[in-house]
């Protein structure tokens, strides 16, 4: 048996978090064989693996979210927690419907996609997902947008009224990067609401959510609601929206190709998600 990273009595790693898109996966969004081998092995030893992704989670992978290791899955960067044998959502900090409305008001004159996560799903007017081809990234990135958002004949409003949950809007824009006029008007149109938060995992794109929303208070919730002493978490990221997670965990790993600032605040650095990084690192830990 492994003791957890930084210590944590006699007992064992317990429970271990990764994002999914440039931490788990592949760069062009598909599984590595090495990573899901570990979960083939945190299973027979009996550990959890939480998926703890800024997707939605119906687009978080099948073959990942069905795994015999998975119990729950963290969706949205935090804003809900799935239990994944029934689908049910057992914590959430959500945007909700009315404070989605406010921001969209203040955006509504910016050409944007935005998108409402709602649900376990991604909906988006269909003129706003055709700008999915005008955001500069790469094809299979842009493939991935394009295939996990539902685009509908409906406006915004009309999305948000028909929606259960509103869990977090996402904002792309097609000038730039986050210092382009656009990403200004967006982070002024989320700055007017003090009780919102906007962060980040692409350049032209910001992941907005209530202020107290965020991968690492998920982790935390989940640990406790579990029995776990968080001093037997690993947490793997590679973006500023992991930051709190990587923070909040025991043991808190930066990808090879994470950004500086979370490799600054990370235990530990592993090697690049092409290179299997995930596993590689547990495999060390593990013995």
């Amino acid at each position: 048996m492994s003791r957890c990273p930084r210590g944590c009595s006699a007992v064992s790693v317990r429970i271990v978090f990764a994002d999914m898109d440039d931490t788990f996966l592949h760069t062009d969004k598909t599984l590595v064989d090495e990573n899901m081998a570990m979960l083939d092995r945190l299973a027979e030893e009996g550990i959890e693996f939480v998926p703890c992704t800024g997707r939605s989670l119906f687009a978080t992978p099948e073959a990942v979210r069905r795994h015999p290791s998975v119990h729950h899955s963290v969706s949205v960067n935090g804003s809900s927690v799935y239990r994944t044998a029934d689908l049910v959502r057992v914590h959430d900090i959500t945007v909700g419907k009315e404070r989605a409305l406010a921001l969209y008001g203040r955006m509504a004159d910016l050409r944007v996609d935005f998108d409402v996560f709602a649900d376990g799903r991604i909906f988006t007017e269909r003129w706003r997902w055709d700008l999915i081809d005008h955001l500069g990234i790469p094809e299979y990135h842009r493939a991935f947008m394009k295939r996990s958002r539902t685009p509908v004949d409906l406006t915004v409003p009309q999305i948000v009224e028909r929606v259960g949950v509103v869990e977090r809007i996402g904002v792309y824009w097609t000038d730039g990067d986050q210092g382009s006029a656009t990403a200004t008007s967006v982070q002024a149109a989320v700055a007017a609401d003090p009780t919102l938060r906007g962060t980040t995992s692409m350049r032209m794109g910001m992941e907005i959510l209530d202020r107290h929303t965020s991968k690492g208070e998920a982790l935390a919730w989940l640990c406790e609601g579990l029995g776990i002493p968080r001093e037997c978490s690993v947490a793997f990221g590679d973006s500023p929206n992991d930051i709190e997670m990587i923070r909040a965990a025991g043991d808190g790993v930066a990808m090879g190709n994470a950004y500086p600032e979370v490799k600054a605040v990370a235990n530990h650095v592993t090697a690049t998600n092409d290179e299997a990084g995930f596993a590689r690192y547990l495999e060390s830990v593990l013995g």
